[in-house]
């Protein structure tokens, strides 16, 4: 066995791919167990889910989430991996690399190994589903707790956590929603009829798993955009107050100004020629000016208001 190679069973062979050498890959294609385009595929750690069905061979890519420990809400993105799973009718190759080796080893001792291939695999893909529930009950708390502080208390450092979920989750949509649409391309394949009825039911329980993962995601992000909108309305609202506020203050400030700057000029004003007409003027221009902010809140509260 070639180092970087374990096989589980008679039918799986797992392949970490940054363990092998060029003259390993050269071997692994001589022996016709991998062309240039899979190993293309499982190399690309962009690529997207798909399946295509290719003499006789299915090559699927499925997109597994990183289960580190990650807080969305602290600003952490969750990594979405792909992994690459080549089926015949004898064997399943699962080419993986350092990042996903031990998302793979969490689940592989799970798999009933003496089902056929097809049927492994999809029970590989219902496992890797699931853990994508477990991490979305966490962001879900995270959620609702997030929710109540924001209704206490709407500051700062709420709404960044509010927009680290909302970014994150993104990422989730877009692995869950890729795997649930790669699945419902399985059943497209010219050979899907002649697959037994035991990897029908599996890759049917396997679908119903991304179903209602990829709308368990797509609600949970739509209620965190309602969320944000809401609150962009609602500071909106605030900081036109608030501008509204401090515009009232300012005229009020500019009757006094107005009034207190011609005393300062060489101007002939009555009384200005005694010491203490600036007392009462400041006095007589505060009380006016202070009136006309009344005034003006008011106007502008019952205009809010109607």
């Amino acid at each position: 066995m070639l180092k970087g190679i374990k096989k589980y069973g008679n039918q799986v062979t797992i392949i970490n791919l940054e363990d092998l050498s060029t003259s390993q890959f050269e071997e692994l294609r001589q022996e016709d167990i991998i062309d240039k385009e899979v190993l293309a595929y499982a190399q690309d750690e962009n690529e997207t889910s798909f399946v295509e069905e290719t003499e006789g061979r299915l090559t699927v890519v499925y997109q597994l989430l990183d289960k580190q420990k990650l807080s969305m809400k602290a600003g952490d993105i969750p990594q979405i991996e792909p992994m690459t799973f080549l089926v015949t009718d004898q064997d399943l190759f699962i080419l993986h690399n350092n990042k996903t080796a031990p998302l793979l080893e969490d689940v592989v001792d799970k798999v009933d190994l003496d089902k056929e291939p097809k049927h492994i695999l999809f029970q590989l893909l219902t496992l890797f589903t699931k853990e994508y529930f477990t991490f979305m009950e966490g962001i879900n708390a995270e959620r609702d707790y997030l929710i109540k502080d924001l209704r206490r208390r709407p500051n700062r450092k709420n709404l960044k956590g509010l927009a680290n979920l909302q970014s994150g989750s993104v990422y989730i949509l877009m692995g869950a929603m890729q795997n649930s649409h790669m699945l419902d391309d399985i059943k497209d394949l010219p050979n899907y009829n002649s697959f037994s009825h035991e990897s029908k039911e599996q890759l049917r329980d396997t679908m119903i798993e991304a179903k209602q993962l990829s709308n368990m995601c797509s609600l949970h992000s739509r209620i965190l955009e309602q969320l944000a909108s809401s609150y962009n309305n609602v500071l909106s609202n605030n900081l036109n107050e608030n501008v509204t506020t401090l515009t009232i203050i300012s005229i009020g400030i500019s009757l006094l100004a107005t009034v207190t700057s011609f005393y300062g000029m060489n101007v002939k004003l009555p009384f200005a020629k005694i010491d203490i007409v600036w007392f009462l003027i400041l006095l007589i221009t505060s009380i006016v000016a202070l009136i006309s902010i009344i005034i003006m809140k008011i106007f502008v509260a019952r205009h809010h208001n109607s």
